[in-house]
């Protein structure tokens, strides 16, 4: 998958997923009916959104939300995941949309033709696609095939170190910075999420730069300064949240509305979070649960729970947070005191993530303020720890929502026997093709940005 030894399913996988894009994936063939026409930069990154759709929204959130417990599997192999009993298929289709499927391959390609046109900021925003999609991949399985891959005279790309992988994307990600400033035309209307705004992507580059940083500081608190150095250029307004597309469209209806729809009982309303938000009469609890039975009710015990709100994270046309206004300020918060900055300054960025938050969900401007007391009552320890409670409400059904725990150990889970699980296999299809991935029994138990498991 990583090679020219998976090349060929990155078209049929493309095609069979552009129904969410709304758009054509290859041009109409001329001359000879059996030679399949190059795809236009414009294809390839339709492919790559939606891909990377699939990649946010799809099996690595629905894992996240169910080891942080935002979410509870109460039936069939999701009770099983929610019990932490893993295997190397349970991920496999993710660890494919790295490369394949609108992935790396189609990216470095689509990157190759917008370079060769001139075209400088449409560059950047596909760099910023791949190193979405590889940042996130280290956090989950740590060490990557990514120096060597997608080249088609390595046929077995080996594994690089994730720290490698880290600082190659966030060398990447200064590539993109710079070419989002450079000459030439961006993808215009082809981009779904910003219409090639590049003021926004420059943004969203230096979120994800703070949040691959974060992702190390466990390892090394010296990236907290790094991450905060990268946050306080990042997303500053709700207006400037990277949030995937969706319609009342069957093709294009929010992912988790789509499971939910099609695995009914499978998942429910998570016994941590949900608990959590009735408690605080967080009025966001709506937007992500529903009331059931008679009289109706927020139901976190049983098998019969809750499910997603609707309005809200629920509802077929809800656009998914993939990096967001209210993460970036968390992001502040937290690197702010763990580079040695003061409580106040930490406390003004949480209050302003909580702003973040009122208006991402159509909240008055005071409907947070409870929330907001209790981090203005704080200072040292505390502090961190219910900056770090707010995030975890703030970034349900995120993926990263799992690295901020395992990184804090914040809020504190009660975990199911044996305790979440440092890391996921790597994909079974990948493993029987390229012999520098190891046996599953061989496999590390954690990624080395994650030394230490939560009590």
């Amino acid at each position: 998958m990583t090679t020219r030894n998976r090349a060929g399913r990155v078209l049929t996988v493309a095609l069979a997923s552009v129904g969410l894009g709304g758009c054509e994936y290859i041009t109409a063939i001329e001359g000879n009916p059996n030679e399949v026409a190059e795809a236009s930069v414009d294809q390839l990154f339709t492919g790559a959104q939606v891909n990377l759709i699939f990649f946010a929204e799809g099996q690595l959130s629905r894992l996240s939300s169910l080891w942080t417990q935002q979410m509870t599997g109460v039936d069939r192999q999701f009770e099983s995941l929610d019990n932490y009993t893993l295997t190397e298929s349970d991920a496999d289709d993710d660890f494919a949309r790295v490369y394949t499927g609108g992935g790396l391959i189609d990216i470095r390609q689509a990157i190759a033709q917008a370079e060769g046109a001139g075209r400088m900021p449409y560059a950047g925003i596909l760099k910023i696609h791949e190193a979405y999609l590889i940042g996130m991949a280290a956090s989950f399985w740590g060490d990557l095939p990514y120096k060597e891959a997608v080249n088609p005279d390595i046929a077995t790309p080996v594994l690089d170190d994730q720290a490698a992988v880290y600082a190659a994307v966030q060398a990447l990600l200064n590539e993109a910075i710079t070419d989002l400033a450079g000459t030439g035309t961006g993808p215009g209307a082809v981009d779904l999420w910003f219409g090639g705004n590049t003021a926004r992507w420059t943004a969203v580059a230096r979120t994800l730069k703070a949040r691959f940083f974060l992702h190390l500081a466990e390892a090394s608190a010296a990236n907290y300064a790094l991450a905060l150095a990268q946050a306080n250029q990042g997303i500053a307004t709700t207006t400037g949240s990277w949030k995937a597309q969706h319609s009342a469209a069957a093709t294009e209806n929010n992912l988790w509305y789509q499971f939910m729809r099609d695995r009914s009982g499978y998942i429910g309303a998570g016994d941590r979070l949900g608990p959590m938000m009735v408690t605080d009469s967080d009025p966001r609890i709506a937007r992500y649960f529903s009331r059931i039975g008679t009289p109706a009710a927020y139901v976190f015990t049983t098998d019969v729970r809750s499910l997603l709100g609707d309005p809200g994270f629920g509802a077929s046309t809800y656009d998914f947070p993939i990096a967001t206004c209210s993460e970036n300020q968390f992001i502040i918060a937290e690197a702010t005191l763990g580079s040695g900055g003061t409580a106040a300054a930490a406390r003004t960025a949480a209050a302003a993530a909580l702003d973040c938050e009122e208006a991402e969900h159509g909240l008055a401007g005071t409907a947070l303020n409870a929330q907001a007391a209790v981090i203005n009552g704080l200072t040292g320890t505390l502090l961190r720890n219910e900056i770090m409670r707010q995030k975890y409400i703030a970034s349900f059904l995120n993926p990263d929502a799992l690295n901020d725990w395992r990184r804090t150990c914040q809020p504190v889970i009660v975990q199911r026997k044996g305790g979440v699980p440092g890391r996921l296999f790597y994909g079974q299809q990948e493993r029987q093709t390229n012999p520098n991935i190891p046996a599953v029994g061989s496999q590390p138990l954690r990624n080395d940005n994650d030394p230490t498991a939560c009590p």
